[in-house]
């Protein structure tokens, strides 16, 4: 019994100590991949990963019955630089990749353009989410700090049975938080007064991206401009009725010239030589369409620069340039009533700009255009440590406003110097804040429904031993009980034994 108590304490200190070893190692996922090394991690970029999810069904053959939607995605890929990848998709029945991420250089370009004239208007389903998972599953290895998903649809999501639909939505509400996770954003532009507004208002908002209507084929070209704004937040410098100037910081000049059909755009030189989409400078680029014209010029000449605009509505000139306006405000959407705070620098070579005797030249300004299209001053004051070390030793400006009605919002900020001018231009629209939870009462736990506490790892070797302590004990009292009870036995064979005059038994 001493040999059999002594093997059992023995096993039972081997399991105690394996449990505790168990218990307190880390837990290993189940097919995790360990995480790469620094060197193999892709570096991060200044460019963007753009996918473009672009709606296939029947139903866009009466809501964008000329394809805009084509030419204004040929738009914002011309609009973007060669450090961007674009891809392109197609949702109906289901999802199509058209082309992976590809990069926007000048030889990819016929690539581009190709996988957009793909799409078509024949599919009779409307997979949103086959659609957004698609391009996620394009974009979540990416290193790029700007990840964007850019989805044109004209409805919600139809996939011809309620059962099928309900099942669909249910994945697109939990994909929603791992675009999230993997910093990606969903923007939504939808096509017509037909479409489902609300539903892709919301999917832009829970995707924290940007959402827009297109009610007409000029809306879908300015608000592709508007989403290359969002997305590369350009330098811009403003019109000035048909005319803008060109200072000495500015390396090369884009500009986008909205126009009804049939008009013909002229771009004038500072010396008067005038370009036209048949002659033009060699150091100007044209591409250009029935709705716009998107005329990119290289070193441009220091001075005033005309265009015969056929509409001022949405032409915009983007720059890139040494000195920029800078804004730390760019939500897309924001709560009614709600107060807002942009904060404003001039930046020059990277750094923000101090020289008090050049800001004293500049004039900094900003204004605020609500649903109604009327402009109303927003006052600048010298920013006092709201923004880290940009306002160390001044140089920012704040704004500060609140939103009273919801709707379509524009922030256009403007810096004006003795020299040069720039703007930028801030858009987002204001919506009601969502609603409170509800409270909920405050129930008790019934004793019964109190879970049993898992002990820590770091407590399993004090358990483990107490078991051991414990056990032994019962052992050792089992032996004794034991050791007792034989020597009572053989007392009582001895006295028998002496009764009868025999030997005692052993």
């Amino acid at each position: 019994m001493r040999k059999f108590g002594a093997v059992f304490a023995v096993l039972f200190l081997m399991c105690s100590l394996s449990t505790s070893l168990a218990d307190s190692a880390p837990a290993e996922k189940k097919g995790a991949q360990p995480a790469a090394p620094a060197a193999e991690r892709q570096p991060e970029s200044k460019g963007a990963d753009i996918m473009l999810l672009i709606d296939s069904s029947g139903s866009m053959r009466k809501t964008d019955p000329h394809d805009s939607r084509k030419t204004a995605a040929k738009l914002f890929i011309s609009l973007l630089g060669s450090d961007d990848n674009v891809g392109v998709l197609s949702f109906g029945d289901t999802a199509k990749l058209l082309l992976p991420l590809t990069q926007n250089t000048g030889k990819n370009r016929d690539k581009l353009m190709s996988a957009v004239n793909k799409i078509s208007s024949r599919e009779f389903s409307t997979d949103i989410y086959a659609g957004v998972k698609t391009g996620f599953d394009e974009l979540k290895a990416s290193g790029r700090k700007k990840k964007v998903l850019l989805l044109l649809s004209d409805g919600k999501l139809t996939l011809g049975s309620k059962e099928k639909e309900a099942i669909a939505n249910q994945n697109l509400s939990r994909l929603l938080p791992e675009l999230a996770k993997s910093g990606i954003s969903l923007s939504t532009i939808a096509f017509s007064d037909l479409a489902d507004v609300q539903f892709l208002q919301d999917l832009a908002k829970a995707g924290g991206g940007f959402f827009k209507l297109a009610l007409t084929e000029q809306d879908i070209h300015t608000i592709f401009a508007t989403m290359f704004e969002k997305i590369k937040t350009p330098d811009t410098v403003p019109f000035d009725g048909d005319s803008f100037s060109i200072d000495k910081d500015i390396k090369e000049a884009t500009v986008f010239v909205a126009k009804k059909a049939g008009t013909r755009t002229v771009l004038q030189e500072p010396s008067g030589t005038k370009n036209t989409p048949e002659k033009f400078g060699k150091n100007i680029k044209w591409y250009g369409t029935k709705l716009f014209d998107l005329i990119t010029i290289n070193e441009p000449a220091t001075g005033r620069w005309k265009v015969n605009l056929s509409t001022k509505e949405g032409n915009r000139v983007f720059i890139i340039t040494n000195l920029s306006l800078r804004s730390s405000f760019n939500s897309n959407f924001v709560n009614r009533n709600e107060k807002v705070k942009a904060d404003v620098w001039l930046e020059k070579d990277g750094g923000v700009l101090k020289e008090k005797d050049v800001l004293d030249q500049v004039s900094l300004s900003a204004d605020l255009t609500g649903p109604d299209g009327k402009p109303s001053k927003i006052a600048l004051q010298p920013a006092r440590g709201t923004s880290g070390d940009k306002t160390a030793d001044g140089g920012v400006f704040t704004a500060e406003f609140v939103v009273p009605k919801t709707g379509d919002y524009a922030l256009a900020l403007m810096a004006d110097g003795k020299t040069f001018k720039r703007t930028r231009t801030i858009q987002f629209k204001v919506v009601e804040p969502a609603p409170a939870p509800p409270q909920q009462a405050v129930q008790k736990s019934p004793p019964v429904a109190v879970a049993k506490k898992i002990p820590a790892p770091e407590n399993m070797w004090g358990r483990g031993i107490i078991k051991f302590a414990i056990l032994n004990g019962f052992v050792l009292l089992g032996a004794g009980v034991f050791y007792l009870v034989r020597k009572v036995k053989e007392g009582k064979n001895k006295t028998i034994t002496k009764k009868k005059g025999g030997t005692p038994e052993a």
